[in-house]
């Protein structure tokens, strides 16, 4: 399995917030450094091993803003609810 690169849409395996979409936005050595645009901002990422998430999309532009994260996040979830034939909030 590849490690996700910066711009890359991971979900997160391991910990309270399994489940949850981040954007990869650098690393600090051998973890991730993850942004979803609400609560981990510019300001606050959240540090993750690489092993604890999985690739969901590859990114293809650089964000510009917390806004465009969060944008971009909930697309990601529409596209792979569409994908599993499910309406989004269902499990």
């Amino acid at each position: 399995m590849q490690r996700p690169k910066p711009y890359d849409i991971v979900v997160s395996l391991a910990g309270h917030d399994a489940g949850k979409l981040y954007m990869v936005t650098g690393a600090a050595g051998e973890r991730l450094l993850l942004r979803d645009g609400k609560l981990r901002r510019e300001s606050n990422p959240k540090c993750k091993s690489p092993k604890h998430v999985r690739l969901v999309a590859e990114g293809n532009a650089p964000p510009a803003t917390d806004s465009f994260i969060r944008r971009t996040l909930a697309q990601a979830a529409r596209d792979a609810a569409a994908k599993e034939g499910k309406l989004l909030g269902e499990r």
